[in-house]
């Protein structure tokens, strides 16, 4: 088993493509820039952090005045901010829409599992490290918006057995450093931004190193334009300050930053408990998506059910979101549609499956089979007394 575990990963290994770096010729397909630009943003956010690390002060009494001061006093801080604030969300959008990309062309799949995975956990540590950059900030809609991140994990003590260990509060009280929202808090999620930086960081260049491959494959003008963009950017839309963070005053709705409101809303449709495990189950089908496709096409006619599955996914994001932006809940209905609807997608989806995968066996029965091989005319023995 170990044997063919190490084969398996050695494989993958030297197939890996994290940044589209062996897709050159398809460059011309904007499909297949989003590799190099999740590469771009990706150190357009390290060069920026490190430059606000010089200004920040990582305290609930400074952290906020800091920021201010970042933005209004220093040279040109406005613009480390921004570039700061929109490489990341480019960097989300980059990674997501490759993600995509990976999955409707079936991409993920075989030598390409291990590349799905690591892009996949990329995205998670990437929105992880979004989060408890966002409260850096320390105002109130970060302060409400971590608090409700936290609350989810709590969750899972409800789970039976596991459960009666409240693993979710000791999850909920590592993020937290406290019974509440502190000075604890702030620290830890200054050192968990900055420790899942430098690890990535680190596993960055030794992927370059080890495979010897160019970092930069796109043009100096797309580098350019690329670069324009974010500068565009931080000065058309200033990065929010907010107001100060305030624990006795509930903002509503309780909004964060943008790749985490779809789940804000599915929080408030779903039981405490399925809140809580909803997140999860939703990154263990990511990740094993490669081995739960069995089947032998690339093209989403080919896979009808996880193209339907990524349909709904998307969709679900999409809506999700629109619906807490603009406050709109009945939750004695919805929840009860959103439970149809997902139960009759996903009926659809198994049943077009079904079909393909019936019509392929039909079409295989139905093929002319080849005529079989002339079975050669057997030599005569040799003479033994010749």
């Amino acid at each position: 088993m170990w044997e063919r575990l190490r084969e398996w990963f050695s494989e993958r290994k030297q197939k890996l493509d994290l940044f589209d770096e062996t897709n050159v010729e398809r460059y011309g397909n904007p499909l297949y820039l989003l590799g190099q630009i999740v590469y771009f943003s990706w150190i357009v956010v390290i060069v920026s952090g490190i430059l606000l690390m010089i200004w920040y002060e990582p305290t609930t009494h400074g952290a906020y005045n800091s920021i201010l001061r970042i933005q209004h006093e220093i040279p040109f801080g406005w613009l480390i901010r921004g570039m700061h604030k929109y490489g990341a969300d480019m960097l989300i959008i980059a990674i997501t829409l490759r993600i995509y990309r990976m999955y409707f062309l079936g991409e993920y799949k075989r030598p390409n599992e291990l590349s799905w995975m690591i892009l996949f956990g990329s995205l998670v540590l990437a929105m992880i490290s979004g989060l408890t950059g966002y409260l850096l900030i320390w105002n109130q809609r970060a302060f409400w918006a971590a608090k409700v991140v936290l609350t989810v994990a709590v969750y899972l003590d409800q789970l039976p057995l596991i459960g009666q260990t409240r693993f979710g509060s000791a999850i909920a009280f590592a993020f937290l450093g406290g019974p509440a929202e502190g000075q604890g808090t702030l620290t830890r999620f200054y050192a968990i931004h900055f420790g899942i930086s430098v690890l990535l960081l680190i596993l960055v260049e030794l992927y370059f190193i080890f495979t010897r491959r160019k970092r930069f494959n796109l043009s100096p003008t797309a580098l350019v334009i690329l670069l324009l963009m974010l500068v565009a950017a931080s000065w058309i839309f200033p990065a929010e300050m907010g107001r100060r963070a305030d624990p006795n005053r509930t903002p509503l709705p309780i909004l964060s930053d943008w790749y985490f409101l779809a789940l804000y809303q599915y929080v408030k449709y779903t039981p405490p408990l399925w809140a809580g495990l909803g997140p999860g189950l939703l990154i263990a089908y990511g990740m094993l998506v490669p081995f739960l496709d069995r089947s032998k096409g690339r093209r989403p006619s080919e896979r009808p059910f996880f193209t339907v599955v990524g349909i709904m996914a998307l969709t679900y994001f999409l809506v999700f979101t629109a619906l807490i932006l603009f406050n709109i809940a009945v939750i004695g209905r919805d929840p009860h549609i959103v439970l149809v609807l997902t139960a009759l997608t996903l009926t659809l989806g198994f049943l077009l499956e079904i079909r393909y995968r019936r019509k392929v066996r039909a079409a295989e029965a139905a093929a002319p089979r080849p005529a079989p091989r002339a079975v050669p005319a057997a030599r005569p023995a040799p003479s033994s007394g010749a």
